[in-house]
């Protein structure tokens, strides 16, 4: 099995140069916390999470310590107000999408066998970007498309089956 069979096609694109609000508002309607994003051309340019959204949604304190040691597990201390993560939601909205994303993240090739993109989604990237050889997007894979894709193979051999008795 190649990504090509697995893969879900791109129904709806994010762009770098749109507001961060754009993606946001997209992760939220589709319950979805890990999205490619591409340039204007359909050229992959990274991930946007929600991982990289908190960091940012988050007291400069807070992640200024966070960047220097990952082991902070509380800050009730600073009695935080829905008002202030909202104000700091808004500035985020504003941004370019394309400040804001994991431009290292791996690709696979729609003819790239399955087994690899399962490696990386077992070591956290949750969803692996099938790209063409121009790094045009065509699709993407996760753990819920290979479920999906497996389901769809089993129920055809299923019925299959049950035509040939």
């Amino acid at each position: 099995m190649d990504c090509q069979q697995v893969m879900a096609p791109i129904k709806e694109s994010l762009y770098a140069d749109d507001p961060a609000g754009t993606a946001i508002d997209f992760m939220v309607r589709k319950h979805m916390g890990l999205v490619p994003v591409t340039d204007r051309e359909g050229k992959f340019v990274g991930l946007i999470s929600g991982d990289r959204l908190m960091h940012f949604m988050l007291p400069r304190t807070v992640s200024a310590f966070l960047g220097i040691k990952r082991g902070m597990k509380r800050a009730s201390f600073l009695h935080e107000s829905s008002e202030e993560m909202q104000e700091r939601l808004d500035v985020l909205r504003d941004r370019p999408i394309g400040d804001l994303v994991e431009r290292h993240a791996k690709v696979c090739h729609p003819d790239t066998p399955l087994i690899d993109a399962l490696l990386l989604i077992k070591h956290k990237q949750y969803v692996v970007p099938v790209v063409d050889h121009d790094r045009t997007l065509v699709g993407a894979i996760s753990f819920f498309s290979v479920l999906y894709a497996l389901r769809e193979e089993y129920a055809e051999k299923k019925r299959t089956k049950e035509t040939e008795i």
